[in-house]
């Protein structure tokens, strides 16, 4: 029997919301990530895991700090140390623009770490006596520059040729030796949720027929969307998800009444996979269903709270926030409240206040919203103005954004630049 252990989408440096902590001066949010992946370790520790599968996305951006590389190696070489061989598929967030440069992963091969193994183009590898058929990240670029051009619509032609590669794959497998496929890609199938939007999604799918038809693999170990979602059970076909919360978009969503009930619509657990295959007569098999295990990711609760009563808004606020704290988790929490009440009565309650009411929480926001009185188009909005004069205008129309003018507009302008360029 072997045991395996599949993850994905790390994006260590995501570090939006995040305080310096003290222990260890980085971002918070960077401790956060690295706390799961310690998890991941301890699993592979703990039950002697063979072989270490990790589906891409490692980091926020291609071109990681020194600090960021060395919290991940450290982590790769506290798993290889415990025996496992561990593989590193390239993301599209691992993966440089510029052609001939190399990715993060580089190092590895060029160390030649002992129980690590990289993949940055489509093959089949041996990784601690198991077949890893391997499709990193592409993108419609990188297929359509690979066939020649006028060979009919663009998509068929993507389609095609990946169904080429994904056979090929398979036909490059011993089936008497135990295999799995591994790959960073967007499955048509897969569900994409608002905590993806702030991420690269690739512009090229494949669709599930495409990827298991004929195909030998009992396991596909897939990253790329953050979603956890199993696409089929035979072949076991599965995002894991992303290891740790990103944004309020992978968070919790409730909507609170005055007289105390919630709609919620409560967030995914966080995890990895584990699994075992096992050697039948007729070859490799997995043992049984492959479990997810959850870990202790960091919660995000977006909370609406409509119509405020005007007689106190601040006690009728007070008393929800009492009714969400009664059946959620909060301590160490991100908590987002939007609170919906009349312009008039806007200054009834300071935007400071819900801190205090959720004193256990690492970080608390407060937007208030009034309901809108007919058809009115505001006349700064009137005019054809550029993507920074439209941002700046709109930031400054926001009273409840007022603390947080200066680092809106600083990370709005990096993004206009970043679209832009």
């Amino acid at each position: 029997m072997l045991r395996l252990l599949h993850f994905a989408d790390l994006h260590l440096g995501v570090e939006s919301g995040g305080r310096i902590d003290p222990a260890s001066g980085l971002n918070q949010r960077v401790v956060d990530v690295c706390d799961r992946l310690d998890e991941v370790c301890e699993t592979v520790e703990r039950e002697r895991v063979h072989v270490v599968l990790f589906a891409g996305d490692a980091f926020k951006n291609q071109h990681p700090s020194p600090t960021l590389q060395s919290l991940f190696a450290e982590r790769i070489r506290r798993m290889a140390r415990a025996g496992a061989s561990v593989f590193l598929v390239v993301g599209n967030h691992d993966l440089p623009k510029m052609k001939n440069h190399r990715h993060p992963f580089s190092i590895y091969d060029a160390l030649e770490v002992d129980g690590v193994v990289t993949a940055e183009r489509p093959d089949v590898y041996r990784v601690g006596g198991v077949q890893v058929a391997a499709l990193p990240h592409f993108s419609k670029q990188q297929v359509l520059a690979r066939v020649e051009e006028g060979n009919g619509d663009a998509a068929e032609v993507i389609e095609r040729e990946l169904a080429s590669r994904i056979r090929a794959l398979g036909e490059a497998t011993d089936p008497s030796a135990p295999s799995v496929f591994v790959g960073h890609c967007h499955v048509t199938q897969a569900k994409i949720e608002g905590g993806q939007r702030m991420f690269d999604y690739s512009d090229v799918e494949v669709s599930l027929s495409t990827l298991t038809s004929g195909q030998p693999f009992p396991y596909y170990a897939l990253g790329h969307i953050h979603e956890r979602q199993v696409l089929s059970d035979e072949p076991f076909v599965v995002y894991s998800g992303s290891l740790e919360r990103v944004d309020h978009g992978e968070g919790s969503r409730l909507t609170v009444t005055s007289d105390g009930r919630i709609d919620a619509k409560e967030a995914e657990a966080k995890g990895f996979y584990r699994f075992d295959l096992v050697q039948q007569s007729d070859g490799w098999i997995l043992a049984e269903s492959p479990e997810f295990r959850p870990v202790a990711a960091r919660n995000f609760y977006t909370v609406r709270m409509p119509d405020l009563d005007r007689h106190d808004p601040f006690a009728d606020l007070g008393r929800r926030i009492e009714y969400v704290r009664a059946g959620h988790r909060t301590t160490g929490a991100f908590v987002h409240i939007i609170a919906t009440l009349e312009r008039s009565d806007r200054g009834r309650v300071p935007l400071g206040a819900a801190r205090e009411l959720i004193p256990d929480a690492y970080d608390v926001r407060l937007s208030l919203e009034s309901p809108e009185r007919g058809d009115r188009r505001d006349p700064r909005f009137a005019r054809r103005m550029s993507e920074v004069e439209a941002l700046t205008s709109y930031i400054e129309a926001r009273d409840d954004w007022e603390d947080d003018r200066t680092e809106l507009t600083a990370l709005g302008r990096a993004l206009i630049d970043e679209v832009t360029s």
